[in-house]
């Protein structure tokens, strides 16, 4: 569940993106899209109920790697490629393709999430948005040079990910933001000797980083993309869109092993009958023993099991309170001014709510132009 704070949302004036990601969401559905199920609010906080991607950040995962092998950042490239595919033939630009934004589910499939910098009524490959956004480091040229762009740049954030994936940082990376711009616009595009690139890898990122977008591989639509000799013949796009292929990462198989480990010693301490009646009992409650449902005060989850289940999240992650800090609070106490009712009322996110299982109305301020299931209310 994402939890949103609306006057967090009006400090950081972020109302639109808010808006844009609810939208964007209520359309989507995509076996590596992030799907959205329910969307719902208070007086103080907006909710979205979202797929559970236990796998974590794949960030996190080439962090741990260094670097993946060229099939395992083939994989991840074309599950991303599909992704883009969906929302370009929704007429829908991502925007902010990087590693942190690419999700594993418990299959080690990718889902895309963070769609707050997405734009909706894009059908030109260079031309329909003029914002200059993203995240510095995989930003487009045409982004940069704030000459409007389309749906090709969603390729060139796709060649910064494979090619980070393959070597494990983004091409000119530099912590200088001015050289960074400087590179991004012009520096030559070079692929480090000590990793093994195939000829037909280094093409297509080649060609996904191409500066010129009207030239990049790509601005043909999603099957020119498919058909290139990376992907010809090696992937089959068929079966990895109904995931019958298996992901080469299975980020949660050390979970399902403690899991079989510890019904096992159960089986053993307990016996046949009784054994059938715990394994009811977990099922029931997701895994969880049943006195940890209870709220019981004896340790029903060892640490060890906590160890195994939050295996694929970052330390920081772990850290992070059950209860943020109150952002307005702090606002205040700086000496700004509080909130005034008209940067946030009644008005301010109506039609936020969303269930997947209702027709949409055309009257929510947030339901999109055309199509989709799901309905804004007040």
């Amino acid at each position: 569940m994402k939890i949103l704070r609306k006057s967090h949302l009006v400090r950081r004036r972020q109302i639109e993106r808010t808006r844009t990601e609810r939208k964007v969401l209520s359309v989507l559905d995509h076996p590596f899209i992030m799907k959205m199920y329910y969307a719902f609010q208070t007086t103080e906080k907006l909710y979205l109920v979202l797929d559970y991607c236990p796998g974590g950040e794949l960030f996190f995962h080439l962090s741990r790697y260094r670097r993946f092998q060229e099939p395992v950042a083939r994989f991840y490239a074309a599950e991303l490629l599909l992704a883009i595919g969906h929302l370009h033939k929704n007429s829908i630009i991502y925007r902010d393709l990087k590693p942190e934004n690419v999700l594993l589910d418990a299959y080690g499939h990718v889902k895309l999430g963070d769609f707050g910098l997405a734009k909706d009524g894009i059908r030109h490959p260079t031309q329909g948005a003029k914002s200059t956004c993203g995240t510095p480091e995989y930003m487009a040229p045409e982004v940069l040079n704030q000459g409007g762009h389309g749906f090709c740049v969603d390729y060139w954030g796709l060649g910064m990910i494979l090619y980070e994936m393959m070597t494990g940082l983004p091409p000119w990376y530099t912590t200088d933001r001015s050289k960074l711009f400087r590179r991004l616009r012009s520096a030559p595009l070079v692929f480090p000797k000590e990793v093994q690139f195939s000829p037909h890898c280094r093409a297509c990122i080649a060609g996904l980083l191409e500066r010129e977008p009207r030239m990049r591989l790509g601005v043909m639509g999603l099957r020119s993309a498919m058909r290139h000799e990376f992907f010809y013949r090696r992937i089959n796009f068929e079966a990895l869109r109904a995931r019958q292929i298996s992901a080469p990462i299975r980020p949660c198989e050390g979970w399902q092993q403690f899991q079989s480990r510890s019904n096992s010693t159960v089986s053993d301490a307990i016996g046949g009958s009784e054994h059938s009646q715990f394994q009811q009992q977990q099922q029931s409650s997701g895994g969880v023993p049943a006195s940890a449902n209870r709220g019981s005060s004896s340790p029903s989850i060892t640490a060890e099991a906590l160890d195994v289940a939050t295996a694929n999240f970052d330390e920081s992650f772990q850290r992070m309170p059950i209860e943020t800090e109150d952002y307005e609070k702090q606002q205040q106490a700086a000496g700004h001014p509080p909130i005034s009712e008209q940067e946030l009322n009644d008005q301010t996110f109506r039609g936020f709510t969303f269930d997947g299982d209702i027709d949409q109305s055309p009257n929510s301020n947030f339901s999109p132009g055309s199509g989709g299931g799901g309905r804004g209310v007040v």
